[in-house]
């Protein structure tokens, strides 16, 4: 079925020439009649990929939506069903995105934003796209676009206040988050955490924001904050790990490292917990402190816990002939 999608998805990218028209909408009673349409008709056609995709099978509904593309809108003035190919294209992209099919997703998000450069979702969903593979430069020429356009349609409707208008519901969230995730990277956390602010007020019950929040503190050294922040997205959700993972690496900075321990034991096993406490004595130099805690790990579970192992190993021999290794997070 994969071959099929990605033969079919391929090839209606190859030579289309995009059609200008409505975005997607829908008119009508809640069940829809397609019983007059030809079996092969965009609206059939758009109608099936629909369904797909609200029965959760997105194999299918990217190759209908792919097969869409092939045919031609209907002739009437305002079918039951529409959609342009810009719009099949965006839709395409974010059903690949779920299927964690990066690439096409890449190339569909890229063929909307050649039909429509300022298409700002596209915008957002590629930048987010080229963050994630740590391509930060093409990722923050895409999101700064995006919210450089959502900023300018803000401020017809309102004065910018230190520098950005206050968000609303139309607004790309992923485009500010991205960006903000670009600053704390590189070192500019105040700026990072204005973006993430502005964010706050549309979704003020979401877990990644105050852990975002919470990490960007932590990065600046504010180890106050970062725990606040983090215990917020807890008590939002308590099975954010996470937060839960963030907010014991508060601990190991601070050397609580009962609560640290006690805190990754939320998320994950007892022997994993000492050894990411080792992990991350390791990153701070603290090398002496690492042993102990990667030895426990062991001495929890000698048969299978490899990561501990590999992690004891190198840093013994880092201790003892001065060798820079690799160590394992993983």
């Amino acid at each position: 079925m994969k071959s099929d999608r990605i033969k079919n998805w391929l090839s209606a990218i190859i030579g289309l020439i995009l059609l200008a028209g409505c975005t997607t909408t829908t008119t009508g009673g809640s069940q829809l009649n397609f019983s007059d349409a030809p079996p092969d008709s965009r609206e059939t056609t758009l109608s099936q990929a629909i369904s797909a995709e609200q029965n959760s099978q997105y194999d299918k509904a990217i190759v209908l939506y792919a097969k869409a593309l092939k045919l031609q809108p209907s002739d009437e003035d305002k079918p039951i069903i529409s959609m342009t190919n810009t719009a099949l294209f965006y839709k395409i992209g974010l059903l690949e995105v779920k299927q964690d099919n990066t690439e096409l997703a890449r190339k569909a998000f890229g063929q909307v934003l050649k039909d429509e450069p300022a298409h700002v979702l596209a915008q957002t969903q590629l930048g987010i796209i080229y963050l994630a593979q740590k391509n930060k430069q093409d990722a923050l020429v895409l999101l700064t676009k995006a919210i450089t356009t959502d900023q300018q349609r803000l401020t017809e409707q309102a004065k910018p206040v230190k520098g950005y208008v206050k968000l609303d519901e139309q607004s790309p969230l992923q485009a500010y988050m991205g960006l903000a995730i670009i600053h704390d990277l590189k070192g500019a956390h105040k700026q990072a955490r204005a973006l993430l602010n502005l964010i706050l007020p549309i979704t003020p019950q979401d877990p990644i924001i105050f852990t975002n929040i919470g990490y960007s503190h932590y990065l600046s050294g504010n180890y106050v904050e970062a725990e606040i922040n983090f215990k917020k997205a807890i008590d939002i959700d308590i099975g954010f790990s996470r937060a839960w993972v963030d907010l014991g690496l508060v601990y190991v900075r601070k050397g609580m490292y009962t609560r640290a321990l006690q805190t990754l034991k939320q998320v994950m096993p007892t022997e994993h917990a000492y050894n990411d406490i080792g992990y991350f004595l390791i990153l701070e130099g603290r090398y002496r402190e690492a042993e102990y805690f990667l030895e426990r790990a062991i001495e929890l579970s000698p048969s299978y816990f490899v990561k501990a192992n590999i992690n004891l190993e190198n840093l013994k021999l880092h201790l003892n002939k001065h060798i820079d290794l690799a160590y394992s997070d993983e």
